[in-house]
């Protein structure tokens, strides 16, 4: 992650929409945090940014239940603070892999519930004359990878998406790597296939990662499940009566596992 003062020099030269921890309109991505730990080769947990480490920190509608999200692969990752810039003046035309998952679980930490003893300091006088002292509150997501993405930047600056893979990726993402929300412009992108072969080849909704996702022992997915079919059945209108079928059974598979 760029420090403040770099973020705001990229802004002030370029007017960059990908700015670290800042808040956009509907249809653009921002930073939201990073990977702390793992569960599994697809599971993962990440710490959301607070006061202090980004210019504006992410907001609880940034990393709601069911949001989409992507984390650049391992061999992806930047080396070079210019290449946000690069990327957003459509300098840069390299593909890049992003790994795509969603967001399933939050927990709040407070490592100060239940010391109910006399404080010295309260928190406002703790911020007011110990600015360096580092709160041990923290928000943290859990996040499931669903299948990988790849894409560059056009000449005109615009996103063009190379291929998509649902399922599980064979790179596990790194500690420390940025999680960025995604536009649902990517979000059509990773459901929307074109594989078929000539002359039948057309595009089609497909959800690859449902399987992947059914496996999990986590009594929180079937209910993300149906929160990602409410997402799709706004993306794709025209495909309401098979995104119909899908959220029936699997409101019927909640309900049966739900009664024993």
């Amino acid at each position: 992650m760029a420090p403040l003062a770099w973020q705001e020099s990229l802004e002030l030269s370029a007017g960059l929409t990908r700015l670290t921890g800042a808040h956009y309109s509907e249809g653009h991505e921002m930073f939201i945090g990073k990977i702390v730990k793992s569960d599994s080769h697809i599971n993962y947990v990440c710490q959301i940014y607070g006061p202090r480490e980004v210019e504006i920190e992410p907001g609880p509608a940034d990393y709601a239940f069911g949001r989409f999200v992507r984390v650049a692969l391992r061999s992806e990752q930047p080396y070079d603070p210019r290449s946000d810039l690069n990327l957003a003046l459509g300098i840069s035309h390299e593909p890049k892999t992003y790994a795509i998952g969603v967001i399933y679980d939050t927990i709040l930490l407070n490592p100060a519930f239940g010391s109910l003893g006399p404080r010295l300091s309260n928190e406002t006088q703790v911020e007011l004359f110990s600015p360096d002292y580092i709160s041990e509150k923290a928000v943290l997501i859990y996040v499931m990878v669903l299948g990988i993405i790849e894409q560059r930047m056009n000449p005109g600056g615009e996103a063009e998406f190379l291929s998509t893979m649902h399922g599980v990726p064979l790179l596990s993402l790194e500690l420390g790597s940025e999680i960025e929300t995604m536009t649902d412009a990517e979000v059509r992108a990773f459901h929307f296939f074109s594989d078929q072969p000539e002359p039948s080849k057309r595009e089609y909704l497909h959800m690859g990662y449902l399987p992947h996702i059914i496996a999990q022992r986590n009594s929180l997915l079937p209910m993300v499940t149906l929160r990602i079919i409410d997402q799709l059945e706004g993306l794709f209108p025209q495909n309401l009566p098979l995104l119909s079928i899908v959220k029936r059974n699997f409101a019927w598979r909640l309900k049966v596992e739900t009664t024993g």
